[in-house]
């Protein structure tokens, strides 16, 4: 499998977005693929989901978990082309959400009228799991927190034996969860953290679940990660809305960066 590194399959948040304004940070919804210590894992299924190509799909088994169940974060998993070949294994970890389980969730989307095939008639194996506070995979462990967003959201953080990654999506970084969230991230490889609003936005935003891009950089630095890349790009954030806020979070935490689709950050 070679070097560990991260994939950013989808970066944006709330809904896809296409069109030349948005070529550099990509429109595909949040996705991402994480290689360490052997062991492939995927964190949500955002439309990102349907770039997964190459050898990834010769895998016998991929790990899928799934941070919450809003819509951003599953339309890919009908159309993931994993699921559409024969002889494969994907397991499906969440935690439970208005008392229903991980299929329950899923099964919401991934069925009549909203989509004509459900996830039975798929050649691929699914095994739908619950989420532990702790979950071993391979050389992995997968430690989760409940965070700040409207229904539940599980933050991760993603331990190898040297290397260690925090994906704190849809969260915000409340005053009252601040405390256990640094302790949760603190020294970590690399961060890929909400950062969907301006601060001029907040004001209007406040309560929705996210956090402005510069709670996200501040956040970074007082957690002491290594590496941060600010993801869940607001849809109405174009790539020079972006590009001049780059300046300002590099301001905060030096070389902090936006994530874009497609990215491959090596650790």
């Amino acid at each position: 499998m070679g070097s560990d590194k991260v994939t950013l399959l989808g970066v944006r948040g709330s809904v896809p977005v296409s069109g030349t304004d948005y070529g550099q940070y990509g429109g595909a919804t949040t996705c991402i693929m994480l290689e360490l210590a052997g062991q492939r894992l995927l964190i949500d299924a955002g439309s990102g989901l349907v770039r997964l190509s190459g050898r990834v799909l010769d895998e016998e088994q991929l790990a899928l978990i799934l941070t919450h169940a809003h819509a951003d974060h599953l339309i890919g998993l009908p159309m993931c082309p994993y699921l559409l070949r024969p002889g494969g294994r994907m397991d499906v970890y969440a935690a439970t959400r208005d008392g229903l389980d991980t299929l329950g969730q899923v099964s919401r989307l991934f069925s009549p009228p909203l989509w004509p095939v459900g996830p039975e008639r798929l050649p691929t194996e699914i095994c739908w799991r619950e989420l532990p506070s702790e979950l071993k995979l391979g050389g992995l462990t997968v430690d989760s927190m409940e965070g700040v967003h409207p229904g539940g959201v599980s933050l991760l953080r993603v331990r190898s034996r040297d290397k260690t990654v925090a994906v704190l999506t849809d969260c915000t970084l409340t005053d009252a969860l601040l405390p256990e969230l640094t302790s949760f991230a603190r020294g970590c490889d690399l961060l890929l953290c909400d950062g969907q609003y301006s601060n001029a936005e907040w004001r209007d935003c406040a309560g929705f679940g996210h956090n402005t891009w510069t709670m996200a950089a501040r956040f970074a630095a007082a957690c002491g990660a290594k590496a941060l890349r600010i993801v869940h790009h607001d849809p109405r954030h174009t790539d020079d809305v972006l590009n001049e806020a780059s300046a300002e979070i590099d301001r905060i935490f030096p070389g902090a960066a936006f994530g874009y689709e497609g990215e491959v950050i090596t650790l």
